[in-house]
């Protein structure tokens, strides 16, 4: 894609969906190891609670929603589209499961023996240290099905689309009716998939991501006078949540649930947000850096787990948490962006880095 070609808003968009995703994990590292949490301070509770309450929801769908902007309809064959993105994503991923495996072996975070047993666990599922590639396994699920929804997205119109995601809404709610009453809609031990299961999870924000592209059509009045509100309202409340959770449950399940991708409030936030920063169209006078992260981002997103909590280990001690928060993921950021970016610019770069 040339300069020109370039659409401006997702460049924006990506790198700075890149960033709140180190946030969420420099976040994480104040309080929570993924299985427990607690936190060290008042400050500590509440600098989790107003960041994390902010990045934390959309992160993830962000980068899904931008995927299905330029993705779909699928406009090449099945064969083609599925070889070029598990080429470009599918690669590199195996790299970095095999990276996270062995290399802190190297400079003794473990023993030689728990990199090989870390080895054989990688052709299964991620180990500890590398949680975030889980990311990588939703999004080679999603590119097997987009082919598959690309005739139908052709095919139906406004309504139809607009039908589906109502029901997709209605699904981001059953977080809530799970926590009142329990299983819903014919869910029990032997049947994991009720009501609505096939049109629940991440495939609607590739519907979602399709529909803002086709139908949606705000200008910049309309687009802060309905997306302000409600994203204020959903942070809001999702912050209230968190706070008054923390006090009680006793897993990060429980403590974060109403900030999981699955759940209304991501829903809302992150449509809200994808539309504001398509008002951005003119490049800017740093849109030439904006553009270089925007390409490393995978590279970035793949790495930045090598280099997060050792900054985060130096700057811990030094700083107040929420400056802690936000240095460790900056410097993260502008690390992995660099060391990404000189890769991806060596012959074969692109089969490590994406």
């Amino acid at each position: 894609m040339t300069q020109k070609q370039r659409i401006v808003f997702l460049d924006w968009l990506r790198a700075a969906a890149c960033l709140m995703v180190m946030l969420v994990h420099a976040s994480e590292c104040v309080y929570s190891d993924d299985y427990s949490f607690s936190f060290p301070s008042e400050l500590a509770r509440w600098s989790i609670m107003f960041i994390q309450g902010f990045v934390r929801p959309v992160a993830v769908p962000l980068f899904l929603m931008a995927s299905a902007y330029l993705l779909v309809p699928v406009k090449t064959g099945t064969r083609e589209f599925l070889k070029k993105r598990f080429a470009r994503v599918g690669i590199p991923f195996v790299v970095f499961l095999f990276l996270y495996a062995f290399l802190p072996a190297v400079w003794g975070e473990f023993s030689w023996a728990q990199a090989w047993a870390n080895v054989k666990q990688a052709g299964i599922n991620f180990i500890p240290r590398e949680s975030h590639l889980w990311f990588v396994y939703m999004m080679l699920g999603l590119y097997l099905v987009m082919p598959v929804i690309s005739p139908w997205l052709a095919k139906v119109g406004r309504k139809e689309e607009l039908f589906f995601l109502g029901i997709w809404a209605f699904t981001l709610c059953f977080y809530i009716f799970r926590e009142l009453w329990g299983p819903v809609f014919g869910e029990c031990w032997w049947n994991p998939y009720p009501l609505f299961y096939y049109v629940s999870g991440f495939i609607g924000y590739i519907i979602l991501g399709h529909y803002i592209r086709t139908y949606v059509h705000w200008d910049k009045r309309k687009t802060l006078m309905v997306c302000l509100p409600v994203l204020i309202v959903c942070y809001l409340f999702g912050i209230w949540q968190f706070y008054r959770r923390s006090f009680s449950v006793t897993t990060p399940e429980e403590l974060e649930m109403h900030w999981q991708n699955y759940t209304i409030v991501a829903g809302l936030m992150s449509a809200s947000i994808f539309l504001m920063f398509r008002l951005i169209q003119k490049q800017g006078r740093c849109y030439g850096l904006i553009r270089k992260i925007s390409g490393a981002s995978y590279g970035m997103y793949l790495m930045h787990m090598f280099l997060l909590p050792a900054i985060f280990g130096l700057l811990n001690p030094l700083l107040p948490v929420p400056l802690t928060i936000i240095c460790t993921a900056l410097l993260t950021y502008f690390i992995s962006f660099a060391i990404s970016f000189l890769i991806g610019n060596l012959p074969f770069g692109k089969y490590i880095v994406g």
